[in-house]
């Protein structure tokens, strides 16, 4: 596929794009079932109708809220009424989570941070997910009467099938893709609009397995919470069939399958696009500092609680919007003096963020204020301890 990164001519395809479907001018033809694939809503039509153009766009961004601030720019912006858009992209090392769910119980604090990956959440829903260079993400732009996921789970088998006859996968009930009848390769998430839609897979060729378990193997046994759980999956890599499957070997055959069936908006071929251009996607920017905020990151999450215990001790925090709202400490000694400094320390972190600095901060200086016996002391210290230890 041939490949152009021409910002007007870009410019020129998405004025066409924001076209309405009355004033695009589309031959009427019948429909045969060899021919592109031409839906009026989601059934078939055995009477003339209007052919749905399409276009690809392979991101040469690799920053997971830029393209994730992408793929709200398409979806916010773009009338997709008449024309349908594939976005190609991969990301650096990235864990990202569905919009209703709990990175504490999707993601392994401790491996993250630790490492260079970073926490994202995305705006549709679905479960956890990691990403990086070995990985490609598909998302498939539509109106909400043509948005079909199997139809796109469809395009990315055949796209493999037709380039790999030995690789053998078929799309489960859950809109996931395994291999071999086995091993999950692909994961799915959607969001659908009034007008426009958008389906965004996953696919797997060659990430790093052993930090992708790292980072999705979380005890979530002492979280109580009601937010989206993931489902485990045993995964693989294509590149372990096949040595011949990649990056650019995928996204040239789901290109060539994609424009298969429909018509290309100009030519078949993959336009690269830079999304950081604030010039031709306004408004980007803000986008992605609003992605990457704590608040969105982590003060989405939906309320939970979490328990810590060492021996009798015990500490259970309530967190809401990403900050403790309450605890609740059992197991220790009836002194009124230990008592009221719990109460002065639940006072202290009541609003403070879930996180080991924020809290951490908050412990020690209390600690080094506190003005009790060397025995109470040891038990507010160990307190703290199940607190710090609870955010890790």
């Amino acid at each position: 596929m041939s490949r152009n990164a021409c910002w007007p001519f870009l410019q020129n395809l998405f004025m066409k794009l924001t076209l309405s479907a009355s004033s695009v001018k589309l031959q009427p033809i019948k429909a045969r079932a060899d021919e592109r694939y031409r839906f009026i809503g989601d059934k078939p039509s055995l009477h003339q109708e209007t052919i749905v153009k399409g276009i690809v766009y392979h991101s040469l961004a690799t920053d997971v809220y830029l393209n994730l601030s992408f793929e709200d720019w398409v979806y916010n912006n773009l009338d997709l009424s008449s024309s349908d858009i594939l976005l190609l992209w991969r990301n650096d090392p990235s864990v990202v989570i569905g919009r209703h769910q709990n990175p504490w119980a999707e993601c392994n604090h401790r491996t993250l941070a630790g490492s260079k990956v970073k926490l994202a959440r995305r705006r549709s829903g679905g479960g956890a997910v990691y990403h990086d260079h070995g990985n490609l993400n598909c998302t498939f732009f539509t109106s909400r009467k043509r948005y079909k996921r199997r139809r796109n789970l469809d395009t990315i088998i055949s796209a493999v099938r037709s380039r790999w006859p030995d690789v053998d996968l078929e799309a489960t009930c859950r809109d996931d893709i395994v291999l071999n009848k086995s091993f999950k390769i692909s994961g799915s998430a959607s969001k659908l609009g009034r007008d426009v839609a958008y389906h965004h897979c996953t696919l797997l060729h060659s990430c790093d397995k052993q930090l992708l378990a790292e980072l999705l193997t979380v005890d979530a046994n002492s979280i109580i919470h009601k937010a989206t759980p993931s489902v485990p999956s045993v995964v693989k890599n294509l590149s372990d069939v096949n040595a011949g499957i990649n990056h650019r070997t995928l996204v040239d055959a789901i290109t060539e399958e994609f424009y298969k069936m429909r018509e290309p908006l100009d030519k078949p071929q993959i336009y690269d696009i830079d999304p950081s251009d604030e010039q031709v996607w306004p408004g980007i920017h803000s986008s992605r500092e609003e992605l990457q905020s704590w608040q969105w990151v982590y003060g989405k999450t939906p309320p939970f609680s979490i328990q810590r215990s060492n021996g009798s001790l015990s500490v259970l925090l309530h967190i809401s919007g990403g900050a403790i709202s309450g605890l609740v400490v059992t197991g220790v000694s009836a002194d009124h003096s230990l008592v009221s400094g719990i109460q002065t320390l639940s006072a202290r972190l009541k609003g403070v963020h879930f996180t080991k600095e924020a809290i951490g901060g908050v412990c020690s200086a209390f600690l080094e204020e506190t003005h009790l016996s060397e025995d109470q002391k040891t038990e507010l210290t160990k307190v703290c301890s199940l607190i710090e230890d609870a955010v890790s």
